[in-house]
């Protein structure tokens, strides 16, 4: 109990969430209470997450994020109060060196730049899974959708971490189960070494906790090490499940890739 467990499922497993398996019944154990869980897209992408390297400070942190996208009039209120949240949890200068993209200042181009200069990301914004082309699954930003397509043509090897705080970021596409091609997978992929991803539509409410718990338990010592998100995101979960308040599908929608 308490060991990681990495989950590489196949076909119409890739849309179950394997790491919230349990006997819901009263007093029953969840997988979740007892093992970290894990996934991966495929073994090679396992072993090339594997293959971190020790920077020295300050690490190169940005948080991006995009309330009111093209297309969209409304407007998601939560966004830039999270990246001021995500701000104040992360240890100061010299250990962090961090950069706030704003929605204002959210275009593709300008998110594209702040990938490629910051090896720890944290995306606060819309995100769309387009079934029929999932290489144009997108982040929304506020000229043009920052795609999937657009992330993979990246060289993100030096990148230790990303957080994708927006909805369906790990989700594929049901009519090809085999081939998981989404958001967060896309990141692996390109070579982000650890990612934290959403399998369906998540509340603000939800998003507020999770971020706030995950990242105390993450760097709350002050030290920022990507090989420890999968528990920080298992410890976080875990005390927001203590909310019986709270639906299961909000208590169980993030999961760790990497």
């Amino acid at each position: 109990r308490g060991s990681r467990i990495w989950w590489c499922p196949t076909s119409l497993f890739n849309f179950l969430p394997l790491h919230a398996a349990g006997e819901y019944r009263p007093n029953g154990k969840s997988l979740s209470q007892q093992y970290i869980s894990s996934y991966t897209p495929s073994l090679t992408a396992l072993l090339r997450a594997r293959r971190s390297r020790d920077r020295s400070p300050p690490v190169p942190f940005a948080a991006i994020g995009q309330n009111c996208p093209a297309g969209h009039s409304s407007t998601l209120d939560g966004v830039e109060p999270e990246l001021d949240l995500v701000r104040g949890l992360l240890p100061p200068p010299p250990t962090v060196s961090f950069t706030k993209i704003t929605s204002v200042d959210a275009t593709k181009s300008r998110a594209l730049r702040t990938m490629q200069d910051n090896t720890w990301l944290h995306f606060a914004c819309h995100g769309t899974q387009n079934y029929e082309e999932p290489f144009m699954s997108a982040f929304l930003m506020r000229d043009q959708p920052l795609s999937l397509l657009d992330i993979t043509q990246m060289d993100l090897c030096p990148h230790e971490f990303t957080f994708l705080s927006a909805c369906e970021t790990a989700v594929g596409d049901f009519a090809t189960p085999d081939e998981v091609i989404h958001l967060a997978a896309g990141l692996q992929f390109a070579g982000v070494k650890s990612v934290v991803g959403t399998l369906w539509k998540v509340n603000d409410s939800t998003v507020q906790r999770l971020v706030e718990a995950f990242y105390t338990k993450l760097c709350g010592d002050g030290k920022m090490n990507s090989k420890r998100a999968a528990q920080a995101l298992h410890q976080a979960v875990n005390s927001l499940a203590r909310d019986k308040d709270m639906p299961l599908d909000q208590r169980i929608v993030f999961m760790h890739i990497g």
